[in-house]
């Protein structure tokens, strides 16, 4: 029986049901994903299987090599080194120059809030979207578009080391909101060091758990 699907545009609930099932981990990593078999589980269009497939590339939740059907990707402790050491890079560049200017967009707060509804839930897909939606807004109330889509190719990949820091426990929602909360104070405070020495905290505290958690250490 075809998976039903609950929302007005077929093509974005598709895209949000499989966003779901690659982050609750219900398609593996390492699966192929294909056309054929995304038209037959959801009933839908091959066009319409196409289209989300490749938006999920574009998310970073999906990975296609030449010759291959696209597929969840399996994380490696390089990989997520690299992700966290591009965040880094980024993020805490950002809130130094935000301070600096005590600037915080009114959708840095509206995020900010998002995840602290998020945080009181237990929908791992709602956390990680709030979570990508702050630190996505963030960098774009700096005004730079060039900047904002380096950081989006970086921030779309974190989405699986995101979803499994929550799968796993490693890290409390609530906990992260925190975080969250003294990057902002530091910004609004124009304090540029400060806010971007917690945001290198906030981007170790959740790296180093995951990877220990990749390594088969005990959280």
């Amino acid at each position: 029986m075809p998976i039903e699907l609950s929302t007005q545009s077929v093509g974005e609930a598709l895209i949000a049901s499989l966003r779901e099932r690659i982050l609750t981990e219900d398609i593996p990593a390492g699966r192929p994903v294909t056309e054929a078999l995304v038209a037959s589980d959801y009933g839908v269009a091959r066009q319409t299987a196409k289209a989300a497939i490749e938006h999920l590339v574009a998310e970073g939740l999906l990975k296609r090599t030449a010759h291959r059907s696209a597929r969840v990707p399996v994380l490696d402790i390089e990989q997520v080194q690299d992700l966290y050491y591009a965040r880094r890079f980024f993020e805490s560049h950002t809130y130094d120059l935000l301070a600096r200017k005590r600037q915080l967009s009114p959708a840095v707060r509206k995020a900010h809030e998002a995840f602290q509804r998020a945080a009181g839930g237990d929908d791992l897909v709602t956390v990680v979207e709030a979570d990508v939606r702050l630190h996505t807004e963030l960098v774009r109330s700096l005004g730079s578009p060039h900047l904002e889509r380096a950081h989006r190719l970086v921030i779309n990949e974190m989405r699986l080391c995101l979803a499994q820091v929550q799968s796993h426990h490693l890290l409390d929602p609530e906990v992260i909101h925190r975080e969250h909360g003294g990057i902002l104070a530091a910004i609004t405070d124009g304090d540029g060091e400060l806010a971007a020495r917690l945001g290198d905290q906030h981007l170790e505290h959740a790296e180093r758990r995951l990877l220990d958690h990749l390594r088969g250490r005990p959280e």
